[in-house]
């Protein structure tokens, strides 16, 4: 009964007042009746009397009527009101006594029981008690009294509804009851007693415990699910429901999750993609979808799953399964759900499926590769027996392997079965005994291998012809494993040429037959893998000691998916002999001062040699192709006169004296000697003719042709020819040379003021100084008087040209200190360049007297070069040079620093070095200002080490203000790794007792590839002693990983660019915690630096990388603005003062 209280239904007022009002009407009609006539005469005229009379007697009888009306039917209503209320409470009555499942009780108000139906006594288990008329205390214990008493208070005071269920076990099968108390009040809402209703809710309360049960149940499996399951409102997009798996997949708690749409955590690349595959699903009621969700650590995971439309609550929704397959994104889509998994792998599985029963091996399912591959329609395949596909009638293959699945649960094997064709087919059936619902059952997993079959038959055909090829070849063969250079097989050329056997060789490493050092080996190896071929020479040690040359092709191979090196070798020691002894005799050729003439078979000049020239006066092109008698000083004698082939038909050679006709027509004897060389290939001779000065003929100035007597340098005869030998080189090998013009100007006064011994000695001098600072392969001339000459063989570039001269400039212009006096020069020096200005001898000593021409009018010391072009060249370098030398006299280098701090404390943790020059010209210059001039002039190693005592020299004072500096940062180009760096450091350290932890030496990442074997021994020597050494502009390479392994290091520099595209490029985002995780497993810290932004501090902060350095921290400090930087203030606001700067360039 849903009433919160009951009214007993009396009389209303109302109708007493109409019962009273309608006895008034007739009253007042029976007066008129009786008593009109006496009152119209009292009150009225007599000449009136009669209307009034009538007009309200009209009035008085109708409102009598009208009265008599009214008492009737409110009489009528009375006698009807009681009948039925009567009649209804008794029915009432009865029907609550009859029903079974409900109890009523009603109390007055002071608490007496006047109504009380059996069901109630039962369930108040007051079935034996007399109830009517008693309270409760009559019943219950004082205690239970009060608090019905209270109950009682409650309800007719405030009105409260009490409410409480209890169990009644008279029965034998409890019966549970809602029980309520509330107010019964009458038609004035006065409260006059308490109704008690006893509703049986044992059926309610069964369905919800089930309900609950089953709630539980599925909430328990719904929790407990290892894949992601959601619920989702595809309208909104809010969640409706979802497991713990599903927020953890996206980092999210369950509270969080509940109230962010779905739309927030997909790619927005895949938005309209997965919108339009919902719609599709809400059309066809279920199906499957992808898409890419973003997790909360911004991180890619890419879903498939199946969905289906559900109904909660009159609302659709759509039940979601969803499976991770980040990793394996192409594999099969897992459905969640047994059956639902099962059906999904089973019809979409690459093999062929056959579900077989143990009892009758029948097939009572297959999926569809295994109808296609079998040929057979579906029904047609479910009467079958997995039997009935073998090609033999034995069967035996088949049964013992249903003996396997029996006793293992699984059994492995090759087989042959047919086709609804009748085809043969060779397969691969992997067969497992499954529970399958309710049953056991077989399950063949049946792979088509007849193509691999014949792949293999191939491979091994192709293995017997690779091993037949590699053991019957002739050429010396070797496959080496680059990664080790273990020798991993040889064929028997190989055993034959070295001396081992197979078995000695196979596990030799290279090293014991290739004398190269292992850094030589990895280039050549390097080469090979990157360029997919190989070629180089090198020697071989045999088995006896011997060393043979080979000429070794490589070439890359995989094996087994092994990466291997395939070596084809060859020995060519006799050609390598050969060809050393035609080198020998090249340059015999070239460099003998005796003349050599070659003769061929037609008696015709073939070549001559540079001494030939000189000596003779006849050039290669005058004398080329004509006969050899020209050069004798009787044109109708035969050079190869019948005595000589004679004498050297008899001996080989001829030896004897010949009169020369020089080219200016005097006439000198020669020492000669002609010998025959015989071309076995081609059956011809050609001869060799060896012509020397005979110097019993000559005069003491004939001796002394070639050289200065008093500098002992070349004359210019010499310089001459020399420059004739250098320019076919330089054009044989496609180089550069120079020529130099030198003179000194009023050189004759020096002379003429202090005599001429004194100008000797400066000649002297001068020749020494020339000799010093030129290589042995250049060629310093004395041409006459004052005047001498250098020729610069091998020349790099017209850069290179002003260095060399700059050099001999600054060397010949200082001072000259004789026993009695100090001589200052001037010297101007004119220079040529082959092939830019010319590729003859002549003419490129003519452009360099011209650019010398040029030079004498310059004040003072100068060179100049033949065109404006190459001056401008060579004096970028010069001045660059001058300049380096005036900025470390004056000491117009300093530095700044650059603080990093570790902005999980805001604490500094280091002080970066920055080189400045202050340039009184150019202004403030930066490093990539002037370093390449540097590093070309060879000034780095002493601005190097100026910055390095300045830093040492600076932070000594940092730490003796008290300033916490953890450590200082030191910026080491490659050039400064030397034997000479560490002792600097130590020395420096000692000088100002530092801590050799507190000196960090950072370098590029380009200059740390790059370094050689020697300076990486010296690198770790340097970690060795405790210095902390750090990458920089880490990531820039494709080498970067591996250069971590080449030497020990303390820390990498992240490069700016890597951080900037991992904030844009999901591959670039990935690699960035890689790195993290591969340098914290060798111990290397990870610093960012280049962080100008709040997004790129955010970002690296999200990532865990603390330690960052950039103008966001700090732009570059003076030592003063260091001080300030770390005040108590700065120091605590830290990293805070520039958050907010969202500049770029702050």
């Amino acid at each position: 009964m849903g009433l919160n209280r009951v009214r007993i239904k009396l009389p209303k007022d109302r109708e007493l007042i109409n019962l009273l009002v309608s006895g008034l009407a007739i009253t007042t009609g029976l007066i008129w009746m009786f008593l009109g006539n006496q009152i119209i005469s009292l009150l009225v005229p007599s000449h009136n009397q009669a209307v009034f009379y009538y007009f309200f007697s009209g009035v008085i009888f109708s409102l009598a009527f009208i009265g008599l009306y009214g008492f009737i039917r409110t009489v009528l209503f009375f006698a009807e009101f009681m009948i039925e209320e009567d009649s209804l409470n008794a029915l009432m009555y009865k029907n609550v006594l009859n029903e079974e499942n409900l109890g009523v009780f009603l109390k007055s108000r002071q608490g007496i029981y006047k109504i009380m139906t059996p069901v109630a006594r039962q369930v108040l288990n007051l079935e034996n008690k007399p109830v009517i008329g008693f309270p409760d205390k009559e019943f219950y214990k004082f205690s239970t009294a009060n608090k019905i008493l209270y109950e009682d208070k409650r309800v007719l005071e405030h009105g409260d509804t009490i409410e409480w269920e209890t169990i009644d076990k008279s029965h034998k099968k409890d019966a549970c009851y809602l029980c309520k108390k509330i107010p019964c009040r009458n038609n004035k809402g006065d409260t006059i007693g308490i109704l008690g209703i006893c509703k049986d809710i044992s059926a309610l309360k069964s369905s919800q415990s089930l309900n609950q049960q089953l709630e539980d149940r599925f909430n328990n499996l719904f929790d407990k699910l290892p894949y992601p399951v959601l619920v989702l409102d595809p309208v909104s997009f809010h969640p409706y429901s979802f497991n713990d798996t599903m927020s953890t997949l996206l980092g999210y708690d369950r509270k969080e999750f509940s109230h962010m749409r779905i739309s927030h955590h997909i790619d927005p690349a895949d938005l309209a993609n997965f919108q339009q595959s919902i719609t599709d699903i809400l059309n066809t009621q279920s199906g499957k979808f992808e898409v890419r969700l973003i997790t909360r650590q911004r991180d890619v995971v890419n879903i498939t799953g199946y969905a289906q439309e559900i109904l909660i609550d009159d609302r659709k929704l759509l039940h979601m399964f969803l499976h991770d397959n980040t990793d394996a994104r192409n594999s099969t889509d897992i459905l969640i759900g047994s059956e639902l998994k099962y059906r999904s792998l089973f019809e979409h599985a690459n093999d062929a499926i056959i579900v077989v029963s143990p009892n009758s091996l029948n097939i009572i399912d297959a999926n569809e590769i295994a109808i296609f591959f079998l040929g057979y329609h579906r029904e047609n395949l479910l009467l079958m027996s997995i039997v009935d596909l073998d090609i033999s009638t034995d069967h035996s293959l088949t049964q013992s392997k249903i003996i396997d699945l029996e006793n293992y649960n699984h059994a492995l094997y090759e087989h042959q079965i047919r086709n609804r064709e009748g085809e043969i087919q060779v397969v691969e059936i992997n067969a497992h005994k499954l529970n399958y619902g309710e049953e056991d059952v077989y399950q063949f997993v049946i792979r088509n291998i007849s193509a691999r079959k014949k792949t293999e038959a191939a491979l091994r055909s192709s293995e017997n012809r690779y091993r037949q090829m590699f053991q019957s070849n002739m050429a010396i063969k070797l496959v080496i494993d680059p990664e080790n250079f273990n020798i991993e097989d040889a064929n028997v050329a190989a055993c034959e040429f070295y001396g081992y056997s197979i078995e000695e060789l196979k596990g030799m490493n290279l090293s014991q037959i290739n004398i190269l050092s292992r850094d030589k080996l990895d280039l050549l190896i390097q080469q090979t893998r990157e360029q997919n071929l190989g070629f180089y020479s090198c020697p071989h040690r045999l088995s006896d000691g011997e060393i043979r040359f080979v000429e070794v092709r490589d070439g890359p191979m995989e094996i087994e998916d092994r990466q291997l090196i395939y070596s084809i070798i060859y020995d060519v020691t006799a050609s390598k002999e050969a060809e050393n002894q035609a080198l020998v005799a090249s340059k015999m050729f070239d460099y003998s001062t005796d003349a050599v003439m070659l003769i061929n078979d037609k008696n015709q000049v073939v070549s001559v040699n540079h001494a030939f020239s000189s000596i003779t006066g006849y050039q290669q092109s005058e004398i080329q192709n004509a006969a050899p008698e020209m050069i004798l000083s009787s044109p109708d004698t035969l050079l190869l006169n019948e005595t000589v082939h004679a004498s050297i038909e008899a001996s080989g050679k001829w030896a004897g004296e010949i009169w020369h006709r020089l080219k200016n027509g005097q006439s000198r004897p020669l020492g000669a000697s002609i010998n025959r060389i015989h071309n076995e290939n081609t059956k011809t001779s050609s001869y060799v003719v060896m012509l020397s000065p005979n110097y019993g003929h000559k005069s003491e100035q004939e001796n002394n042709v070639h050289f200065v007597e008093l500098t002992q340098l070349p004359n210019r005869s010499l310089f001459i020819d020399r420059l004739q030998n250098a320019l076919d080189r330089a054009q044989r090998n496609k180089a550069r040379l120079g020529v130099i013009l030198i003179d000194f100007k009023k050189f004759s006064l020096i002379n003429t003021s202090y005599g001429y011994d004194l100008g000797d000695q400066l000649l002297q001098a001068i020749s020494r100084r020339l000799s010093y600072n030129t290589r042995d392969s250049d060629t310093v001339s004395h041409l006459y008087s004052d005047d001498f000459a250098v020729l610069i063989e091998d020349l790099d570039s017209i850069q290179q040209m002003g260095i060399v001269a700059q050099k001999l400039l600054s060397t010949l212009s200082e001072t000259y200190q004789t026993s009695d006096h100090s001589i200052d020069l001037a010297v101007s020096m004119g220079i040529s360049i082959y092939p830019d200005d010319s590729n003859h001898a002549d003419e490129l000593i003519i452009s360099a007297q011209t650019a010398l021409a040029t030079a004498q009018k310059h004040p003072g010391s100068h060179f100049e070069l033949s065109s404006p072009e190459m001056n401008r060249a060579a004096n970028m370098w010069l001045q660059s040079e001058a300049e380096f030398h005036i900025a470390l006299r004056e000491d117009q280098f300093f530095i700044l620093y650059l603080p990093q701090i570790n902005s999980q404390d805001n604490t500094l943790t280091s002080l970066e070095v920055l080189a400045r020059w202050q340039h009184p010209e150019h202004g403030l210059l930066l490093p990539e200002h002037f370093l390449p001039d540097a590093l070309h002039s060879g000034f780095i190693g002493a601005i190097g080490h100026r910055i390095i005592e300045k830093s040492f020299e600076q932070y000594s004072i940092f730490l003796k203000n008290g300033l916490n500096i953890p450590r200082i940062s030191i910026n080491i180009n490659q050039s400064q790794i030397d034997s000479e760096l560490l002792n600097l450091l130590i020395i420096q350290c000692k000088k100002y007792e530092f801590n050799h932890s507190a000196i960090e030496l950072e370098f590029s990442e380009k200059d740390f590839i790059n370094i050689t074997g020697r300076q990486r021994a010296i690198l770790k020597d340097i970690h060795a002693s405790n210095f902390f050494i750090c990458i920089d502009d880490f990531g820039s390479s494709t080498s970067s990983l591996n250069s971590l392994l080449q030497c020990t290091v303390n820390a990498v520099k992240i490069d700016p660019q890597l951080i900037q595209q991992a904030q844009h490029n999901l591959e670039a985002h990935r690699l960035l915690p890689a790195i993290k995780v591969f340098c914290a497993s060798l111990d290397i810290e990870i610093i960012a630096k280049g962080v100008e932004t709040v997004k790129t501090y955010e970002y690296l902060h999200s990532i865990n990388i603390n330690q960052i350095q950039g103008y966001m921290v700090s732009q570059p400090l003076s030592m003063d603005e260091v001080e300030k930087f770390l005040t108590p203030a700065a120091a605590d606001a830290g990293v805070d003062n520039f958050i907010g700067n969202d500049s770029e360039n702050p």
